[in-house]
């Protein structure tokens, strides 16, 4: 593939857009509804994208199913919003503002935005195997369901959001690993929906996802002033670069997810 066919970071998340604001415009709703429009306000306002970008670029390294990632890959960022609403929220993080505006409880009330956060979270489960016909897809995308209903557990996403409320602030390996990380593996898993790589290829880029994940939570902490020194952040993101070794020259676009990680660390 030459380099001019090779989507770009704004390609990517434009795709991730589009699919996005098709599934919530397709979404049923029965009468005005605030919890739909507070749904479309949550994911259609702004974002990076980096979870469903870093998905289909695996995706395009494994030579996976891009329908299937594509579908794993919105999943997971309609999980993400719901999870940034309730991080959002008085009783956590009491954020005034998110993307440059006013979080989902400030701009439609705390019991709405609950209330979107669980629908989010039930149409991005939803989605992932809804309306599939062909059984190996189908096994595909159930496996995949199971995989993003487990990060929402107390070991897991739940677990992290508990140790950031019982020491805010605090920069820690686990934190990430347990706050941060999970969704960018999960990322990792979508992008290899019907690859055809071998084991050890695919644990290869799943560990990478794990790892990326961290990554991007101690550059966060790093902007955030959280972070103890860069040094950290530089020795955890050459290693994760290191991860991507076996796929040589094949990895560049995704390469080009840690540049971006390393720039806007500086920034």
């Amino acid at each position: 593939m030459s380099s001019a066919a090779v989507p770009t970071l704004v390609a990517d998340r434009n795709f991730v857009d589009d699919a996005l604001a098709a599934i919530l415009r397709d979404h049923p709703t029965s009468g005005p509804n605030p919890v739909s429009a507070a749904m479309r306000f949550a994911v259609l306002n702004g974002g990076q994208r980096l979870r469903p970008v870093l998905a289909l670029r695996i995706g395009r390294l494994a030579k996976a199913d891009l329908q299937l990632v594509t579908r794993g890959a919105v999943a997971i960022e309609l999980f993400h919003c719901a999870s940034l609403i309730v991080d959002d929220l008085p009783c956590m993080d009491d954020e005034m503002m998110r993307r440059g505006q006013p979080t989902v409880h400030r701009q439609f009330g705390e019991a709405t935005a609950v209330l979107a956060a669980f629908s989010l979270v039930a149409l991005a489960a939803r989605h992932a195997t809804e309306g599939v016909t062909c059984p190996a897809e189908a096994e595909h995308l159930s496996c995949f369901q199971q995989k993003l209903l487990r990060v929402l557990d107390c070991n897991s996403l739940v677990g992290g959001q508990a140790m950031d409320l019982a020491a805010p602030g605090a920069s820690s390996r686990r934190l990430a690993e347990l706050k941060t990380a999970p969704l960018f593996q999960l990322s990792a898993w979508a992008g290899l929906l019907g690859s055809p790589f071998d084991e050890p290829h695919r644990h290869q880029l799943s560990h990478f996802g794990h790892e990326f994940g961290v990554s991007y939570q101690l550059m966060d902490d790093l902007n955030d002033g959280h972070a103890s020194s860069r040094a950290e952040f530089e020795q955890q993101l050459a290693q994760t670069r290191s991860l991507l070794h076996p796929f040589a020259a094949k990895a560049a676009e995704i390469h080009e997810m840690l540049d971006y990680l390393e720039n806007k660390s500086i920034a």
